[in-house]
C-alpha cells in the first residue's frame, strides 16, 4: 500500500453543479475533502423583509434540476407559518407533483451513472453500446414529462403550484390519463430491469459504508411519503420537524462553499438508499422482488443508484394508482383549485419534504406576512460529510486491494456520482 498519495478531481463530471475533490494519504491517515466550488447565492437573506407567500417561487430558482422540491417544501412550511390549510385536492396533487420530480430525476440520474457500472465511458458511449435500451430510457422519461405537464404546466420552475393553491385547471380525462400512463410506464420499468441486471455490473464489491446512520421523512401514513411532520432515523430516533436543529447541525468547512450537516455530531446519508431501507415494508411485492433482482446492496453507498430505479418502478406505479383515485373524486369535467387571500398573519413553519436526493428542510418566520427568518438545508449537504468518509474509508480498501492510482480516482468520482450531489443547491 502507498505510504503517501496526492490525488485531486476538478469538477467531477456527471453531477448537477461543480465540485472537486481533493484526496490525501499520509501513512496509515486519509482525507477527502468535497468542496463545492460555485458561488454562494443567499437566498436566506435576500428573502428577508419580503412577503411570504413569494417565498415559494423565489425558492424555486435554488435549482433547475429540482425545482419542484424547493417548491412544495417552501409551501408547506409557509403554509404553517401563517396556520393555512389546503384543500384536500390541493393537498394531493402537490404531493403528485413532487411524486413525478422524484421519478423523473431519479430516473434521468440512473441514465447519467450509468455508464459507471456498465464500463461505458460516459452516457454518449452508453448510448452507442446499448442503443435500443438507451432509446427506450429516454422514450420512458420523455412520457413521465409529458404526465407531469399534464397535472402541472411546465415542469422547471412550475408557476401553477401556490400557497393553498393549483393553478392549472384539472381534468378528470387527464388523470385518467396519467393514471394509465404511468401505469404502463412503470410495467416497462420493471420489465427492464431484467435488461439492466445483466449489463449492471457491481463496483467496489465487498466494500461498506463506514457511517450507516441515515434519515428519512417518518410515514404520516402507511406508504411512501412526500412531505411529514418527522424526521426518522435509522437508530430509531424520531424528532419533530420543529425540532430539528436539536440533532441536527450545519457546519461550515474551509475547504468548500456549502456547509455540511451532522446528526449529533457525525455523518449520516440520505437518499433513495435509504428511503429503500426504512420503506421497504411499505414496498409493493413487485418493488421488494426488484431489489434482488438487481441484487441491491444496502450496505454498499455505489448501490444508491440501483436504490433509485427501484424507488422510480415503484413510485410510478404509486403515482399512476394516486391519480387515478383523485380522477374518480372529480365529478364535472373540470375542477380548480384556488385560495383567495391569504391571511399576512405571523408565525413559524418547517416543511420536510422527499426531494429526489433525500430530505428537504425549509424553514421560516414570519411577521404580519413579511419572512423575517429562512433556513433551508439541502440533501446535499446532508450527505457532504457522507461522502468524505465513505471516499476515505473507499480509498484505504482500494489501496489495500492493489488498486493503482488512476483506478482509485475513478472509483472516488464514481463513489460521488452515485450520491447524486446537487451543488446549486448545496451553494444556495
Amino acid at each position: 500500500m502507498a505510504e503517501t498519495l496526492k490525488l485531486t478531481i476538478e469538477e467531477v463530471p456527471a453531477v448537477a453543479g461543480k465540485v472537486n475533490v481533493h484526496i490525501e494519504k499520509e501513512q496509515a491517515t486519509v482525507r477527502v475533502d468535497f468542496g463545492a466550488t460555485q458561488d454562494p447565492r443567499f437566498f436566506e437573506r435576500f428573502l428577508k423583509g419580503r412577503p411570504a407567500v413569494y417565498a415559494p417561487h423565489v425558492m424555486s430558482r435554488i435549482c433547475g434540476v429540482c425545482s419542484v422540491v424547493h417548491l412544495t417544501c417552501s409551501i408547506e412550511a409557509v403554509e404553517k407559518a401563517l396556520g393555512v390549510e389546503p384543500k384536500p385536492e390541493v393537498k394531493a396533487l402537490r404531493e403528485l407533483a413532487k411524486g413525478f420530480e422524484n421519478v423523473q430525476n431519479n430516473f434521468v440520474h440512473v441514465l447519467m451513472a450509468l455508464p459507471d457500472y456498465t464500463g461505458d465511458g460516459n452516457v454518449v458511449q452508453f448510448s452507442k453500446s446499448h442503443p435500443q435500451l438507451f432509446a427506450r430510457m429516454m422514450d420512458i422519461n420523455r412520457r413521465i414529462l409529458e404526465a407531469y405537464r399534464r397535472i402541472c404546466g411546465r415542469f422547471i420552475h412550475t408557476p401553477s403550484l401556490g400557497v393553498a393553491s393549483h393553478g392549472k385547471p384539472i381534468t378528470k380525462s387527464e388523470l385518467e390519463y396519467v393514471g394509465r400512463e404511468m401505469a404502463r410506464v412503470s410495467k416497462e420499468l420493471y420489465e427492464l430491469a431484467g435488461s439492466l441486471a445483466e449489463i449492471w455490473k457491481p463496483i467496489a464489491q465487498g466494500f461498506e459504508d463506514p457511517a450507516p446512520t441515515y434519515c428519512v421523512l417518518k410515514p404520516p401514513r402507511e406508504e411512501f411519503p412526500m412531505f411529514s411532520n418527522e424526521l426518522a432515523f435509522s437508530d430509531g430516533f424520531v424528532v419533530s420537524a420543529e425540532r430539528y436543529g436539536e440533532v441536527i447541525e450545519e457546519r461550515k468547512l474551509p475547504h468548500s462553499n456549502a456547509k455540511i450537516a451532522l446528526y449529533r455530531g457525525k455523518p449520516f446519508y440520505v437518499g433513495s438508499r435509504a428511503r429503500m431501507q426504512a420503506y421497504f415494508t411499505l414496498l409493493a411485492s413487485e418493488a421488494r422482488e426488484l431489489i434482488k433482482t438487481l441484487g441491491v446492496d444496502f450496505s454498499n453507498p455505489f448501490d444508491n443508484v440501483k436504490a433509485q430505479y427501484v424507488e422510480v418502478a415503484y413510485l410510478s406505479g404509486l403515482l399512476a394508482e394516486k391519480s387515478l383515485e383523485l380522477a374518480s373524486r372529480i365529478r364535472s369535467g373540470v375542477a380548480f383549485f384556488h385560495e383567495g387571500t391569504v391571511p399576512e398573519k405571523s408565525g413559524e413553519g418547517v416543511g420536510l419534504a422527499t426531494a429526489p436526493r433525500g430530505v428537504l428542510i425549509h424553514h421560516y418566520r414570519v411577521r404580519d406576512g413579511k419572512l423575517e427568518y429562512a433556513n433551508v438545508i439541502t440533501p446535499t449537504v446532508m450527505n457532504a460529510r457522507h461522502i468524505e468518509v465513505a471516499g476515505e474509508a473507499l480509498v484505504s480498501w482500494a489501496l489495500s486491494k492493489g488498486i493503482d492510482e488512476a483506478r482509485v480516482k475513478d472509483l472516488v468520482a464514481a463513489l460521488v456520482r452515485a450520491y447524486d450531489p446537487c451543488l446549486p443547491c448545496a451553494v444556495h
